[in-house]
């Protein structure tokens, strides 16, 4: 035991300067980290210069503490005082950053009293040292510059152990507010110099103290840095977690964007296609600026018209006339969507329709425009019955040659032009209630399925005697 003494006391200088060094490099690294916070940094900073302040006032000391020269006899006694003096500021800035750790990392609004308790006995044991200058009950140098231990010596002792068992009992009841790191390095920081501080007091010669309340500095820097570390790779776990979140809500909204844009496309689609031919709906919407316009030379052309419609709606109100029109187009569009006719239009009371509107002369829809026209004949014989009113129509059609197109910009209408539909007009015009009226061009395309039919003279403006075929 007596070697192990000896040997620390031969080489306890050296250790001294090495930590010094160590602590001075650790108060330099620390000005640079970008990630510690500001009042952490400043506590670890304080802290590791009155470390190595401390270690150089008490290797000093142990130094020239003999020399026989009196030139350094006052510095000798500074240094001393410094030593004891900085034992109480290296506690005072442990507290600092304690008192940190509990308010940025425990998220503790009010700090324990207590720690502001340790504040002011390490500030009144500060005072007792400048006290115990003039009065020398802590210590005292003799006429020879030997340090010697003052009557109360062991009073001094009271100042710094008190605040390291305070601050001890505020960590072991606000363990859950610290980082779990660094729990342990807190403790230790506060154990092991007090087991070292009972040594010093019983050994003569030696710096326990001292060297293992540095050295505890170093550890608690140490796991600091590990801490900051996990910190960081929390917070980056964190921001990657945020941005997958982020990245899932960006897709699920672009996903119900998209689905809102289709269904919004598929509404304007579905309009459009109740007003265009579903090729020109289709062209129009790939060309917006084109013009749309097509021959097809073998279509068949439907006009219907409601028998003496104006007398009627006189003695009908508007609404009862909007409604008996609406019941009715909307029985027609049905049956002209099932039968695959193209409504064309309707104009008042009058509703026009086509067949055959494809580049092939072969299709001529005249027989499938003849059902649709027995169909319209029971829709309108329907809505009479339901709405008591004795409704008739006359039908026309004709066959041949047209042109079909978009016409405007605005308000845009699928329409048809050309003989074929005038001459399906006036079929309309002269023919008979509740009878489809064909065209000769017409009846010559089904007058195999319909022989016998008679024809009848019709008078077409601009075009002479025609003739007609009653179905």
């Amino acid at each position: 035991m007596d070697r192990f003494l000896d040997f620390c006391r031969t080489y306890q200088t050296s250790l001294m300067l090495f930590l010094q060094g160590v602590c001075v490099a650790i108060a330099f690294l620390t000005i640079f980290m970008r990630y510690l916070k500001r009042s952490r940094k400043l506590s670890i900073i304080f802290l590791e210069l009155t470390a190595a302040a401390n270690l150089a006032a008490s290797r000093f000391y142990y130094l020239n503490r003999v020399v026989d020269n009196t030139a350094y006899w006052p510095w000798v006694r500074a240094a001393k005082f410094l030593d004891y003096f900085f034992v109480l500021a290296i506690i005072l800035c442990f507290n600092f950053y304690v008192k940190d750790l509990l308010r940025n990392e425990g998220g503790l609004k009010r700090i324990p009293r207590m720690l502001f308790a340790v504040d002011a006995i390490l500030a009144t044991g500060a005072v007792t040292l400048f006290i115990n200058l003039h009065t020398g009950f802590y210590y005292y140098f003799d006429a020879t510059n030997v340090y010697t231990h003052g009557a109360y010596n062991f009073v001094w002792y009271i100042f710094p152990m008190t605040p390291l068992l305070i601050q001890l009992l505020a960590i072991v009841i606000n363990y859950k507010h610290f980082p779990r790191i660094m729990r342990i390095p807190l403790v230790l920081f506060i154990v092991i110099p007090l087991l070292m501080a009972v040594a010093q007091f019983l050994v003569t010669d030696l710096a326990p103290g001292v060297i293992s309340t540095v050295g505890m500095a170093i550890v608690l820097y140490v796991f600091s840095i590990e801490e900051m570390n996990k910190s960081i790779d929390r917070a980056h776990k964190r921001e990657i977690t945020m941005m997958a979140k982020y990245q899932k809500t960006l897709e699920d909204t672009v996903d119900l964007r998209t689905h809102e844009l289709k269904v919004a496309n598929e509404k304007v689609e579905s309009l459009l296609l109740n007003i265009l031919p579903e090729n020109i709906a289709r062209e129009l919407a790939e060309n917006p600026n084109k013009t749309i316009s097509k021959t097809y030379p073998n279509a068949t052309v439907l006009f219907a018209d409601i028998v003496g419609f104006t007398q009627m709606s006189d003695k009908m109100t508007a609404e009862e006339t909007v409604f008996m029109l609406n019941k009715m187009t909307i029985l027609f569009d049905d049956r002209a969507k099932r039968a695959g006719v193209e409504k064309i239009k309707t104009i008042g009371d009058a509703y026009m329709a086509a067949a055959g509107l494809t580049e092939d002369d072969s299709d001529d829809g005249v027989e499938l425009m003849i059902r649709f026209a027995r169909g319209m004949i029971e829709d309108v014989e329907q809505v009479g019955r339901e709405m008591g009113i004795p409704l008739k129509i006359r039908i026309g059609i004709n066959s041949g040659e047209l042109v079909a197109g978009v016409i405007g910009k605005t308000k845009f209408i699928y329409d048809v032009w050309g003989d074929t539909v005038n001459i399906a007009s006036r079929m309309e015009s002269t023919g008979d209630p509740m009878r489809i009226h064909l065209s000769e061009a017409a009846y010559s395309r089904i007058s195999s399925r319909y022989p016998g039919l008679c024809s009848v003279p019709v008078d077409v403006k601009g075009k002479g005697t025609m003739n007609g075929y009653f179905l």
